[in-house]
């Protein structure tokens, strides 16, 4: 079995000057959380309900999306303006739960600029609380 090292952990391992330098945001940076929530009321599908302002250099890491039985064939994603679907792709919220915004080019991603993170709702008129926790790195 082989042993390997991940990107930044080899950064940290043999730290050189110049190319092999980690961010601090990366391995060890403060976690930040923002929470925001919106209770939909006939909510057409296709609304764009903004949830979060991360700052410049930010890392996007997850977000917990709790949300209540929104109805019939509702889905939620989460984006941003470069990419609508960019933290989670379209995922059912017809029955109460809670969703994991972890889609693999959300992950890790950083903010070029000042970034509003918002959910979408799709499938149906939304009737019922959403409540949003997103997480996210800073040095």
């Amino acid at each position: 079995m082989a042993t390997v090292m991940g990107t930044n952990y080899t950064k940290i391992a043999d730290p050189k000057p110049g190319s092999n330098v980690l961010a601090a945001k990366y391995w060890g940076g403060k976690v930040r959380v923002q929470y925001d929530n919106y209770t939909c009321s006939s909510t057409a599908a296709g609304t764009v309900i903004n949830v979060a302002k991360l700052p410049k250099g930010a890392v996007f890491l997850f977000a917990i999306i709790s949300h209540a039985a929104l109805g019939s064939g509702v889905t939620l994603q989460m984006g941003d303006s470069g990419d609508d679907d960019r933290y989670l792709a379209a995922t059912s919220a017809a029955s109460a739960g809670q969703i994991i915004a972890t889609a693999q080019a959300g992950v890790g991603y950083e903010m070029t600029a000042d970034t509003t993170i918002f959910v979408k709702t799709a499938g149906g008129t939304a009737d019922g609380l959403i409540e949003v926790l997103t997480f996210y790195a800073v040095e």
